[in-house]
């Protein structure tokens, strides 16, 4: 029998559009592996039924034919049938309270979990964790949030142009989005209220990098941090404060 493995329609949260395998490796595994890749259907996933169909994949929802089921995030337990191997994110090995009930469910249909979060290289150190992408997108739910924030309190800024990061078609689409914000900071200026408006961001890693991707689209000045003290609102009202 030909090997199959299936991809599972993510349901957890109406905002996740991310898909274990994409098309290209759809294709991949087909072509140079002999692997079918079955693929359930989803309205949010970040590439369409049309592309896996193309690469190769069967689109349909009965994935039962798959001995091997990828996800992203966790499964509803219903879900779980005897015997197969799941892969995903399952949020179990610290022993959190609200997954035990899956993977008792697991436990008891004999399934085998791999966890991404286990899959680690000869010396230990895990191959898949957060990175780039997390830190853009951290970065956009901040700001997001910093502009209704600040709305809220009575001072508009364009800030409140920038929307959640899944409501963007694509990363371009994003940042396109948040040098037009950056630009209206240059002309508008920000209200006297909320200036400076000083961020700072922890660490060097990739998930710093990323971030830096979306700031680094705005305005940003970069200052010592002894220096904020002696920082005037207005002087600081067409740029963001990096300290």
């Amino acid at each position: 029998m030909q090997p199959r493995i299936g991809i599972r329609r993510e349901d957890k949260s109406c905002w996740e559009r991310r898909v274990p395998v994409t098309p290209e490796d759809a294709r991949s595994l087909k072509d140079e592996h002999g692997v079918e890749v079955y693929v359930q259907p989803s309205p949010n996933r970040a590439f369409s039924e049309a592309e896996f169909r193309a690469a190769g994949a069967v689109m349909q929802e009965d994935l039962a034919p798959c001995p091997v089921i990828f996800g992203v995030k966790e499964i509803p337990l219903e879900q779980f049938a005897p015997g197969k191997t799941y892969v995903f994110f399952s949020h179990v090995i610290k022993g959190q309270p609200y997954n035990m009930p899956m993977l008792q469910r697991i436990l008891d249909l004999g399934c085998n979990l791999i966890d991404y979060e286990k899959i680690a290289d000869d010396q230990g150190r895990r191959l898949i964790f957060f990175g780039r992408f997390a830190g853009i997108a951290g970065a956009l739910e901040t700001l997001w949030a910093l502009g209704r924030r600040l709305a809220w309190e009575g001072a508009p800024t364009p800030l409140t142009a920038i929307r959640h990061p899944h409501a963007y078609r694509d990363l371009a689409e994003a940042k396109a989005a948040v040098a037009e914000v950056g630009a209206a900071i240059r002309a508008e200026r920000l209200p006297e209220a909320v200036t400076p408006l000083v961020i700072g961001v922890a660490g060097y890693g990739n998930v710093a990098r990323g971030a830096w991707e979306i700031l680094d689209l705005l305005p940003i000045k970069s200052i010592e941090p002894e220096a904020l003290a002696a920082l005037e609102g207005g002087a600081s009202a067409r740029h963001v404060i990096y300290a």
